[in-house]
This record gives C-alpha cells, structure tokens and sequence, in this order.
C-alpha cells in the first residue's frame, strides 16, 4: 500500500508541475490528438482515484467505512497505477525506438 501511496504522490508531483509550466497556461486551448494533454489527464485521474483510495482506507481505520467499499478503492487504485505504469513504460520503449532509428 506504501508503494502504491508513493507513485500517486509522485504523479500528483508531476501534474503539479505541469500546472505551472506557463506553455500550459488556461488561453492556450489543448489541440485535438494532444499528447500532453492526454498524459496531463491521465495523471491527473490517477491522482483522484489514489486519493479517493487513501480517504476510504482512512475511514475504514476509524471505523467509518464499508470494508468493500475499502477494497474496491485500493483495487481501482491498484489497477490506475498499473495502468500508468503500463502507459509509461510504452512511451518509454517508443522513445527508445525512436532514438535508434537512424537519419
């Protein structure tokens, strides 16, 4: 659970950063097919979901929360993280691909 809490605060991190970059300022309207938008999104998603995981893990500790209901946040979590990780990794391996392609 500790690893899962870490990776959505180090997305919550990275969309704060994408926040305050002033080339993603609210007058520039995202493009259709925008790359950065997408990633924007979907770290900001992943953010909601793990947050939304840690409030009914903390409820369920004070006794106020439905242990299903735990169980079904902590594995939407877990599938969110999953799921991004997933996403990185290929966007990655593209890079990579695409730094061997030759000139």
């Amino acid at each position: 659970m500790a690893g899962i809490i870490g990776a959505i605060n180090a997305y919550r991190t990275a969309v704060e950063r994408l926040k305050d970059n002033p080339a993603n300022s609210a007058g520039q309207a995202p493009q259709p097919g925008d790359f950065q938008a997408m990633v924007r999104d979907l770290a900001q998603k992943a953010v909601k979901v793990g947050e939304t995981a840690e409030m009914q893990t903390a409820a369920a500790a004070a006794g106020k929360a439905d242990l299903n209901t735990v169980v079904m946040a902590v594995a939407e979590a877990e599938l969110t993280l999953n799921t991004v990780v997933s996403v990185r990794d290929k966007v990655l391996e593209a890079y990579r691909e695409i730094i061997k392609m030759p000139i």
